[in-house]
């Protein structure tokens, strides 16, 4: 899986890279990273706890250096994928999963938009156990998706929960981290302006939301998945504009249709106004 690397090689390639992720690569050596998300990482980490990880099947996305992925690896996942639409960061991840001997999967074209379409080639076939259609997809779906520091930098934040859910078991597990409101009861979700003015909440061109508590709960709902209340995690980021924004952690379980009204179900189904949900048939 590639040439060894000398300890002293691995931190001058480290020192030419630029990192977003802290990653042990051996004992004493760990990626740099930004430490100031340190705190939200371990908050995600507690909520990762109400997740088995053993012998799963595991989407991570927005991967960048690869963090998560890697470290879904090592709880013991038996499939990792790490998907991003920003190639110039498999560069970073590349370099990592060769140091750690790693098997995770990479798919560094895949926009979180469309993971039914650009995961097709690893739902549809599987030479291990082939089995007919559409039990080979239902087979193949995964069994936890890794959906990090994403949410809030999304035009369409309902169209990715549904494509999230699309490609996840029944029964299986969204891992859940984002920017968001705290001080209220009220399911709001404020935009941050328009390009160039993006600055209501964050001053960054690459925010687009910041969603209350309540929002992330309903949407979660509103693309069948159900929150599982001991997982989730808070830490508060201060006033903002009056918002108090802060960031949220949580485990969420995909749901069939059969435990949501069947009306309801239905309007789910009607992908010219909902896109992204595949019916449960498949």
């Amino acid at each position: 899986m590639g040439r060894f690397w000398t300890d002293q090689e691995i931190l001058d390639e480290i020192n030419k890279r630029r990192w977003y992720h802290k990653i042990p690569l051996r004992p004493g050596i760990v990626t740099p990273g930004i430490s100031l998300l340190e705190g939200i990482w371990n908050m995600t980490r507690q909520s990762r706890e109400y997740i088995p990880y053993s012998g799963k099947r595991v989407l991570d996305l927005a991967s960048f250096d690869g963090m998560w992925a890697f470290e879904a690896e090592q709880r013991g996942a038996s499939l990792v994928v790490a998907t991003d639409c920003m190639q110039p960061l498999y560069l970073n991840f590349e370099f990592c999963k060769n140091i750690l001997q790693s098997k995770v999967l990479p798919l560094y074209n895949t926009s979180p938009y469309k993971l039914w379409e650009g995961l097709q080639v690893l739902l549809m076939d599987d030479f291990i156990e082939p089995l007919p259609f559409p039990h080979q997809i239902r087979h193949n779906q995964f069994d936890v998706v890794q959906h990090l520091g994403l949410l809030y930098h999304l035009r369409d934040p309902m169209w990715t929960l549904s494509q999230c859910r699309s490609v996840i078991k029944p029964g299986g597990h969204l891992l859940l981290e984002t920017a968001c409101i705290l001080d209220t009861n009220q399911s709001i979700m404020v935009y941050n302006g328009a390009p160039g003015q993006m600055n209501r909440i964050y001053k960054d061109d690459t925010t687009w939301w910041l969603p209350s508590v309540l929002c992330i709960e309903e949407m979660l709902r509103g693309t069948l998945f159900e929150v599982i209340p001991e997982s989730v995690r808070t830490i508060p980021s201060g006033k903002i504009n009056n918002y108090d924004a802060g960031r949220i952690s949580l485990v969420a379980r995909a749901i069939p249709g059969s435990e949501i009204d069947q009306n309801c179900h239905a309007e789910l189904l009607r992908i010219f106004r909902n896109p992204g949900i595949i019916p449960d048939y498949l």
